[in-house]
């Protein structure tokens, strides 16, 4: 196994990483309130976190985060894969290099509460299995795994690629191939896309939540991962339209934000907002039920938020009122 495989820059390629760049410069040229930006990083930090979390076949989205005891186990992995992305913002910066104990360390935050597979890399083959159960992919002997991490740390840590996308997009696909751990490979090689990001200085600042074009192409995403060895140009376009897209999206968001419509709401507050236009007219008591947890008064709050915001109507004023759509 060739680390890095042979690739090219085409002028797709080109053309998207530039594309992409456009975006970003614009953000950064954007006057944001700090209160704003840091609400958009947070919502950010969640959707990555959720969406990485269902590519891998969790069923969770943002309404039933917080739902209940029921989704406890569920969300579990949802916030660990969210404490690794905090755990980034603090750990990498400008300049950082990449490490095994690095990688150890993400794979441990990932894997928490299952401890017991989060000691060493794998000592035994490592396949990919399709949804019939067949192998259609399998990784490399326990004794090569050391090797091609070393071979990969130092394509990362390195200049030979100029482009940070493609560094970290590259980087991601020998990560998969070598399946280093024996669970968790998917969200730690995420993961590593934006620690590089970061480390290369790469839209400081903003996050682009690229596993949700991800999990929406899940197929795709499973195909050029698979044939991502054989044709490296194909699978780096497919992943630079995730960032496109998605970097378009937060484009939109913050252009909404600023003129008033505003669509990025803390998480508690998406939710509340998501079950209110769900089912048309719901009443506090309703509300409170799926917020057990949480205090009367600060669902109150959020709720107030949402009106104030032209989101929602209350009807009526005593304890019996109910909100629908604006």
């Amino acid at each position: 196994m060739k680390v890095p495989p042979d690739y090219i820059i085409t002028p797709e390629i080109l053309n998207l990483i530039s594309k992409v760049d456009t975006n970003l410069m614009y953000l950064f040229s954007l006057t944001i309130p700090k209160e704003l930006k840091q609400k958009i990083q947070r919502i950010s930090l969640l959707k990555s976190s959720l969406f990485s979390a269902r590519i891998e076949g969790n069923s969770a989205t943002l309404e039933t985060l917080n739902k209940s005891e029921s989704d406890k186990e569920k969300n579990k992995e949802i916030f660990n894969i969210l404490k690794a992305n905090k755990f980034l913002e603090r750990k990498v910066k400008n300049n950082f290099e990449v490490s095994k104990r690095f990688i150890y360390g993400l794979h441990s935050l990932v894997m928490t509460g299952e401890e017991e597979k989060t000691k060493n890399f794998r000592n035994e083959m490592g396949a990919i299995f399709n949804q019939s159960g067949i192998a259609v992919y399998l990784s490399p002997p326990p004794t090569q795994i050391n090797s091609l991490i070393d071979q990969l740390i130092k394509f990362i840590n390195s200049n030979i690629e100029k482009f940070p996308l493609i560094c970290a997009l590259v980087s991601h696909l020998v990560f998969e191939k070598i399946h280093p751990f024996i669970d968790g490979n998917g969200r730690v090689g995420r993961l590593l896309i934006f620690s590089i990001l970061k480390a290369k200085g790469y839209g400081e600042g903003y996050l682009i939540s690229f596993e949700k074009y991800l999990e929406e192409n899940k197929s795709d995403y499973y195909y050029y991962l698979d044939q991502g060895y054989k044709n490296t140009e194909d699978y780096l376009v497919f992943m630079l339209n995730a960032f496109l897209k998605e970097s378009e999206e937060l484009k939109k968001q913050i252009e909404s934000a600023q003129n008033g419509n505003e669509n990025l709401l803390p998480p508690r507050q998406e939710e509340i907002y998501l079950i209110i236009k769900e089912h048309k007219i719901v009443s506090f008591d309703n509300i409170r039920r799926r917020f057990l947890k949480v205090p009367e008064r600060t669902l109150r709050y959020d709720l107030k938020k949402l009106i104030d915001k032209g989101l929602t109507i209350k009807i009526g004023q005593t304890k019996g009122s109910y909100y629908r759509m604006k």
